[in-house]
């Protein structure tokens, strides 16, 4: 009897959470489109024809987010196939660099890599003092390199961002450059600046990763030195 009892109760109390969900529903008729997650987790059958059911609509929010899955997968794996050319292209400028007997030659394989592998049309090496006579491509004038230097290196000898445009002439001539990595070179960060960059605004910014560049940064400040002696 106790049994029985307990059976009915459970199933008044059943009725009864079913009357409130209904009752809830129908005064909140827009519910599923509020909360597609709960409508994507529902089990109801397609019983008849008519307007849009709840199974087609969670088949509609399926296809949604499968769709928006695989965009992302898509994002992650160019994202992927893009940072892995960036460090075979580093990979190989660093054996380059290496080989290197003169400054043309350091220039000639940091184009080679920047521009041809990379796709980066600015690229800049100067030099703040030498006890050598250099060629004009590689000189910076005191002006240049206060100003630069006041602006853009206050906490950090990298610099990624925008330039103003005179900044950017005075590195990279009439070249139409949106955004750099600029990089000071020496032990010290004496030695001079190697710039790079990009048409594209976006392509370097101030909270990028620059694990790359630091050790490029290391490998010219030890490589340069000999060179400027010679």
């Amino acid at each position: 009897m106790n049994e029985q009892n307990s059976s009915a109760e459970q199933l008044n109390q059943s009725l009864l959470d079913a009357e409130l969900v209904i009752e809830y529903l129908e005064q909140h008729p827009n519910f599923f489109e509020q909360h597609p997650q709960v409508l994507a987790n529902m089990n109801v059958r397609h019983q008849q024809a008519g307007s849009v059911s709840l199974v087609e609509r969670q088949q509609r929010i399926l296809r949604e987010q499968i769709v928006a899955l695989q965009e992302e997968i898509t994002a992650l794996m160019s994202n992927a196939h893009r940072n892995e050319s960036i460090f075979r292209g580093y990979s190989a400028l660093y054996v380059e660099l290496l080989k290197c007997e003169s400054l043309e030659q350091v220039l000639a394989s940091l184009e080679k890599t920047f521009h041809e592998q990379l796709g980066l049309p600015g690229l800049s090496l100067k030099f703040f003092d030498s006890t050598m006579a250099l060629p004009e491509q590689f000189t910076f004038t005191s002006d240049t390199h206060k100003q630069l230097l006041s602006k853009r290196f206050q906490e950090k000898p990298i610099y990624m961002g925008r330039l103003s445009k005179e900044e950017q002439q005075l590195l990279f001539g009439n070249e139409p450059i949106e955004s750099v990595a600029l990089v000071l070179l020496g032990q010290q960060q004496e030695l001079g600046m190697l710039a790079f960059g990009s048409k594209d605004a976006a392509h370097f910014d101030p909270d990028m990763d620059y694990l790359l560049i630091t050790q490029l940064q290391a490998l010219l400040s030890v490589i340069l030195p000999r060179l400027l002696q010679e």
